[in-house]
């Protein structure tokens, strides 16, 4: 089964999916404990990465950013990654105070790069569902990747929150419009990339009416082919006649490599 990244918005019921497609084909989820793994292969304490997970940066909601300290590594300039590397506009500033910029605004792209390279580490240990974090930007282009996004109607998803999580309405209206925001922000400022544009996806799925059951069904069937497709074809090698005037010629394929 390949690896599958999938994209939520809160409400949809993302996570409830990812978990059911974990247990029918026993693959790892990683949701939060991507920041786990990310903490364990960097050092850096769980508590830092939880401060920035799936935010962009906003002064109107977040103006004590300009003065918190965030201590993360600096990025590994002689390592490139999916990030590009990028500093905030005033160019690269240093840890733990040093520099113009809060440091909480470099320690996002700091974040970001950490969870994409654990990402990739994971992804090529293969079975394992990805939520969130930008998963489909992190491993776009790689082979026997699905990526996945799953929506609901913004009432449908408010109607969740009430039941699922005792929000009172406006509670719940609040909490969806400013997670869009947030994972928006996100993915514009580390990816350059809008996050609920279907291009970015192999697969969508809205949950208005599709039960899960019958959208993991839908994934699953999209992920056996994905892997079909990344499997290279068998090649089977059977003696082929000589050419003419010469001392032999390459061997004739037979099977599916043959004859195309």
């Amino acid at each position: 089964m390949p690896v599958i990244t999938l994209a939520r918005q809160i409400g949809s019921g993302g996570e409830e999916l990812a978990a059911l497609l974990g247990q029918r084909i026993g693959a790892r989820i990683l949701d939060r404990e991507l920041l786990t793994q990310a903490s364990a292969r960097s050092g850096i304490p769980i508590s830092y990465l939880a401060s920035l997970d799936e935010r962009g940066r906003s002064m109107l909601r977040r103006p004590l950013d300009l003065v918190r300290l965030v201590p993360l590594p600096p990025i590994d300039p002689d390592q490139p990654d999916v990030t590009g590397d990028r500093y905030p506009p005033t160019g690269p500033v240093q840890a733990r105070g040093q520099g113009i910029v809060a440091p909480a605004y470099w320690a996002m792209e700091a974040y970001a790069t950490l969870l994409a390279r654990t990402m990739q580490a994971e992804a090529a240990a293969g079975e394992v569902i990805f939520v969130g974090r930008g998963g489909n930007e992190a491993l776009r282009g790689q082979p026997g990747v699905l990526h996945v996004l799953v929506v609901a109607s913004r009432g449908t998803r408010i109607e969740r929150l009430i039941t699922t999580q005792g929000l009172t309405g406006y509670q719940a209206f609040e909490r969806v419009r400013d997670s869009d925001q947030d994972r928006r922000r996100y993915s514009r400022q580390v990816f350059g990339a809008d996050w609920l544009d279907p291009q970015r996806y192999d697969l969508c799925i809205n949950t208005d009416a599709l039960p899960l059951e019958g959208a993991a069904d839908v994934i699953l069937w999209t992920a056996q082919r994905v892997e079909r497709m990344a499997t290279p074809p068998e090649l089977t090698l059977t003696p082929g006649p000589l050419q003419s005037g010469g001392d032999g010629g390459p061997p004739a394929l037979s099977g599916a490599a043959a004859g195309a």
